[in-house]
């Protein structure tokens, strides 16, 4: 490794770029497509078909819920053919809904083209979190997912930027060169990945030698769901997950709303909060994940939990109408969730992926993926009646909401070894020596993983 980038590593927890270089480009050209999407992915179809409005959202709607088990099918998948084979394919399978996209003119095509779409997506996150704890290698799980997250999170926001560019000249032929656009990306993130070189896993060890096993292949796959559904930790995962979901959506769903209709403010203020709460993101992901590696994940979860739930109770407080602090606020709220991403998003994945036995680990991935799925496709629902009814009681339920699933989170990791329940540890003369020197897994504690499952 470069003297620079072990200056990197040691300041801000950079993994080592030139073991990473073909997935971080394959993360960058795959995020920047899903960037182009995100501004159209409705729009798109009001624009190129005269389908209406509510038969487009009935269709996306039906779509998304129907692509819930390929969540699960992802996570079987992952578990017997390898988390990279599993990325490839939900990269191919959303290049053929965007291929859809281009040729649907009927409610019947589009809910197609959406549906692919959207198991493509269910299989991308039932296989990401295996996917990194793959190319992690054994060394810290946050470093890697971080700095990945981190490259996610800035692309989104070029390919949000291009897609504006793209749109102001033309609406209707742009809206088709972004989808063309995208394919492309698709299938350009799929070589990328199937040429960066993995370590074999413990799990694909374990398939290699399946053909010794006497058991009928499909009683191994009960097995293999009984193990991760009748968990009790995987359970409380799974139900922190489901309580935590809101966060993913208060920028783009509930706050839009708060600022838009009731405090009167323009509507580009959803934009510039998913601008703060991305490009913050981006910046500050891999630094701090850096600096609390030697915290316990349970307590950077709840840490998190409680500075959110501490400012929703704040939002309850405010008058519901615009204050000469609105855009005040609008800056708060989008640093508080920016930090807030940073903190959860590596700490809960890095606690869930780690405690699972490696037999299992894409299907453990895959249930609490679907978990926070199934909790984002509620919220909108139970949302919009509380909204209606009282502003104040909506942050006030969801802080309740966003604080108990802290609490699911620490109740899970409370009996976990040591080894799963925090990132590094400090040796005796000081820190861990830095894991970037090593080619294979490094000495990460006294206690190693292997023995935690």
């Amino acid at each position: 490794m470069s003297a620079q980038n072990k200056g990197l590593s040691a300041r801000f927890g950079i993994p080592p770029l030139t073991e990473v270089r073909r997935t971080t480009a394959a993360v960058l050209v795959d995020t920047v497509g899903v960037g182009l999407m995100i501004p159209i992915s409705l729009l798109y179809f009001t624009l190129t078909t005269d389908v209406p409005v509510a038969q487009l959202g009935a269709a996306l709607t039906a779509a998304t819920l129907l692509s819930l088990p390929a969540g699960l099918a992802g996570g079987a998948m992952t578990d017997r053919l390898g988390p990279r084979a599993a990325m490839v394919s939900n990269n191919v399978i959303s290049a053929a809904g965007y291929v859809l996209y281009l040729l649907a003119d009927d409610v019947v095509g589009i809910f197609l083209a959406m549906l692919l779409v959207a198991v493509a997506d269910r299989m991308y996150w039932a296989c990401w979190s295996s996917y990194v704890h793959a190319l992690s290698n054994g060394r810290p799980f946050e470093r890697w997912f971080a700095f990945l997250e981190s490259i996610k999170a800035g692309a989104m926001g070029v390919g949000a930027f291009l897609a504006t560019a793209v749109l102001a000249v033309s609406a209707v032929s742009g809206a088709r060169w972004l989808v063309v656009l995208n394919i492309v990306t698709c299938l350009a993130a799929a070589l990328l990945f199937v040429l960066q070189p993995m370590a074999k896993t413990a799990a694909g060890k374990a398939s290699a030698a399946d053909g010794d096993d006497e058991d009928p292949e499909l009683l191994q796959a009960v097995r293999g769901w009984r193990t991760v559904l009748a968990g009790r930790t995987n359970l409380l995962f799974s139900l922190g997950q489901v309580l935590f979901s809101p966060v993913m959506l208060l920028p783009s769903v509930a706050l839009p709303v708060l600022f838009v209709e009731r405090w009167d403010m323009p509507v580009y203020v959803s934009t510039l909060l998913f601008a703060l709460n991305t490009g913050i993101a981006a910046l500050i992901q891999t630094p701090l994940s850096h600096a609390v590696r030697f915290r316990s994940r349970a307590g950077v979860i709840s840490f998190s939990a409680g500075l959110l739930s501490a400012s929703l109770l704040l939002m309850a407080l405010l008058p519901e109408r615009q204050s000469p602090l609105a855009w005040t606020v609008v800056v708060f709220v989008g640093v508080v969730l920016a930090v807030v991403d940073a903190l959860y998003m590596p700490a809960s994945n890095a606690l869930m992926t780690e405690s699972a036995p490696d037999a299992v680990r894409g299907r453990t991935v895959a249930v609490f993926q679907t978990s926070g799925a199934v909790g984002m496709a509620v919220f909108p629902v139970c949302f919009g009646f509380v909204f209606q009814y009282s502003a104040a009681l909506t942050w006030v339920l969801l802080a309740l909401v966003i604080a108990a699933g802290g609490l699911c989170f620490a109740a899970a990791s409370a009996r976990l070894p040591r080894a799963v329940r925090f990132p590094e540890f400090r040796a005796a003369g000081g820190p861990v020596p830095s894991d970037d020197d090593a080619p294979g897994p490094a000495p990460r504690a006294p206690e190693s993983r292997a023995g935690a499952e």
